[in-house]
């Protein structure tokens, strides 16, 4: 019977750190509905994961974009 190894597998999750980005919109606080790229706002705010998006509202007005830990 062979002999059993052990093999070390990561998920690319595992291999990099999930980074959040807070994205607020400036000028309606109270803002609850779906903005660009289907992204859901409530109470003004939304948390993306995608690098894309938040590139987007950063190049747009009206926006505060802030990397999240």
């Amino acid at each position: 019977m062979p002999a059993k190894t052990e093999t070390k597998t990561e998920t690319k999750a595992e291999e990099t750190k999930a980074v959040k980005w807070l994205v607020v919109v400036n000028n309606a606080p109270a803002y609850c509905g779906v903005g660009a790229g289907g992204v859901q706002f409530a109470n003004g705010q939304a948390v993306i994961e995608s690098e894309r998006m938040a590139s987007w509202f950063k190049e747009h007005d009206g926006y505060t974009v802030t990397e999240q830990q």
